[in-house]
């Protein structure tokens, strides 16, 4: 049910209902003017009445607050933020219609922000994780491996991702002060946010006709992209395959379907996606045919949400090896769902996935076949700025798919 705002009709309902109202079972008669009514039972007016305070708030901010008051819709954004804050969900937001447009455009890889990846941030802060060719990060110095600290005043320890991507990018068109830690220094720099286009795929044929395929996040056309990589690979004469997650945060549940609808045969399950505890799952198989090549999967603790699912559809049937290091442990999907009364979108952590063999993987992540680590003076580094010769989790991938295709 739908309520109406304004003073003037909650005085006039509170009258009639004072005067009807006398029992749970009682139907009650709220009328806002002429030609205007709505019945409510007892139980629905309590409900209403909950929505009468957060009209109240609105009101005594409006006629009372000492300064500058924010729109209506400010404010009930700042409710609904508000209510989410009170659930144990750190990824539950609330976008405006403006906020979501951006949000969209940053996972479909063309937005417009200051060209950085960063991890999710711990005791220390948020490490950059890539730094984007020609961005304002780049011409402002930023390197992978520095940790973000603060973002104007604001600390980034206890952030979550999504809390520290808005801090930023409601700032940086003005200019957004950022300070980072590097080896034994601080700095701090001001950015400015420009129109970024990013690619999510990259590939080369290696000597020896091995394919490498780098994945940065599954969103955009990430998809279209992995497959017209795969095609080009298979023309070249690819002999065997290795797909780099490593610092992929994850992105689109479709995406990673579709990606791994390139690589297991048909009727192998990818992933289950249901509400915990919970016998009814949406599942999700694979419809055409396997790769037909080896397969190693590299991975560190980087790589989650979307990107494990692909990691355990591949390890869990048999297709290939995850080599590197322990994943993230992120096991829970969100949805995105209108808001219709406000134009706005609200995202909230709705269901758990599970791997093929039935295993959800939140806080555990995911244990690699072959474990490999970087040494220790490039694991602080972007995976593209580390050297062939140098990248040991690399080498371990391609030592094990070449020996599978001999």
């Amino acid at each position: 049910m739908k309520y109406r705002s304004g003073t003037g009709l909650y005085v006039l309902a509170a009258v009639l209902i004072t005067a009807l109202l006398s029992s749970a079972a009682t139907i009650v008669l709220i009328k806002g003017g002429v030609g205007d009514s709505v019945m409510l039972s007892a139980g629905e007016y309590a409900e209403y009445r909950r929505f009468m305070a957060l009209d109240e708030v609105a009101d005594k901010i409006e006629e009372e607050f000492y300064a500058d008051v924010p729109s209506r819709d400010t404010l009930v954004a700042g409710a609904a933020s508000g209510m989410l804050g009170t659930l144990n969900d750190q990824y539950a937001r609330y976008y405006t219609a403006e906020e979501y447009e951006e949000y969209l455009s940053s996972v479909n890889g063309e937005y417009r922000g200051i060209g950085m990846v960063v991890s999710q941030p711990d005791k220390t802060g948020a490490m950059v994780l890539e730094v984007y060719d020609g961005s304002p990060a780049q011409a402002a110095g930023i390197k992978a491996g520095d940790i973000l600290t603060y973002i104007e005043d604001a600390s980034t320890v206890g952030m979550t991702l999504e809390e520290l991507s808005s801090l930023i990018a409601s700032q940086s068109d003005d200019g957004v002060l950022l300070r980072f830690f590097r080896v034994n220094d601080t700095f701090e720099v001001t950015v400015y946010s420009e129109d970024i286009s990013v690619n999510h795929v990259e590939y080369a044929l290696f000597n020896e006709n091995t394919g490498y395929i780098s994945i940065s996040m599954f969103s955009g056309n990430c998809a279209e992209e992995f497959e017209a990589a795969v095609d080009d690979l298979k023309s070249r004469n690819m002999t065997s395959l290795v797909i780099d997650l490593r610092n992929n945060p994850g992105g689109s549940l479709d995406a990673v379907v579709s990606v791994a609808d390139e690589l297991l045969g048909k009727g192998m399950r990818i992933v289950s996606v249901g509400p915990e505890g919970s016998r009814d799952e949406e599942v999700y198989e694979a419809s055409g045919r396997p790769i037909g090549v080896p397969v190693a999967v590299l991975v560190n603790q980087n790589s989650a949400s979307a990107s494990e699912i692909l990691a355990a559809a591949i390890q869990e049937n048999g297709v290939g090896k995850v080599v590197g290091t322990k994943t993230f442990g992120k096991g829970i999907v969100q949805t995105t769902m209108p808001v219709e009364s406000t134009g706005g979108w609200l995202k909230l952590t709705t269901d758990a996935y599970y791997t093929p063999k039935g295993n959800n993987i939140h806080g555990v992540g995911i244990a690699p076949d072959i474990c490999a680590e970087l040494p220790e003076e490039y694991q602080n580094m972007a995976i593209e700025q580390i050297e062939q010769e140098n990248d040991a989790q690399l080498w371990a991938a391609l030592k094990y798919v070449r020996a599978k295709a001999e």
